[in-house]
């Protein structure tokens, strides 16, 4: 039978103090146990020029079975309309040029940076086919940026097809 917390002789003060001391405990043993790398996890939003929001995460929280050590770093990516361009700012700091793996086809990019003391992996999705021909990326004070422009769709091949 659970006792009355208005009659134990400390009062109901010590007893909730004794709670929170416990889930202190907890707390600081989970925290001991994920190891010494801080843990981060954040998102941004942002409204675009077209006025819809985009929000994207970044972080070195991962899903379980990932790889811990790998940040996501923060992106932040704009559609640009007026120059048909898609832009991406990644920041990764505490890494050199040399280390960053940098791929993109029509639909995607991926960026990917190995260095001894940090690692970093962000897969983007492209909102609309882009040219990977036409990448241009600088590296400057652990901001990356990446500009694609649009893949030309008026310059499709056009294939005759014979009917039978």
């Amino acid at each position: 039978m659970e006792r009355d917390w208005r009659k134990t002789e400390k009062g109901f003060f010590n007893e909730f103090e004794k709670e929170m001391e416990q889930m202190n405990d907890l707390v600081n043993r989970m925290m001991q146990s994920m190891g010494k790398e801080p843990q981060v996890y954040g998102f941004s939003m942002q409204v675009g020029p077209d006025g819809i929001p985009h929000v994207e995460r970044f972080g070195n929280v991962s899903p379980v079975g990932k790889d811990r050590d790998v940040r996501e770093p923060f992106t932040s990516t704009l559609t640009d309309e007026k120059n048909n361009e898609f832009n991406i700012t990644a920041e990764m700091p505490g890494i050199n040029k040399e280390d960053i793996e940098l791929n993109a086809t029509e639909k995607e990019v991926i960026i990917k940076a190995d260095s001894n003391a940090r690692k970093y992996y962000k897969f983007i999705k492209t909102p609309v086919p882009v040219d990977p021909d036409s990448a241009a990326a600088k590296y400057n004070n652990g901001v990356l940026e990446v500009t694609l422009k649009f893949k030309d769709n008026s310059k499709q091949d056009v294939k005759s097809i014979k009917i039978e």
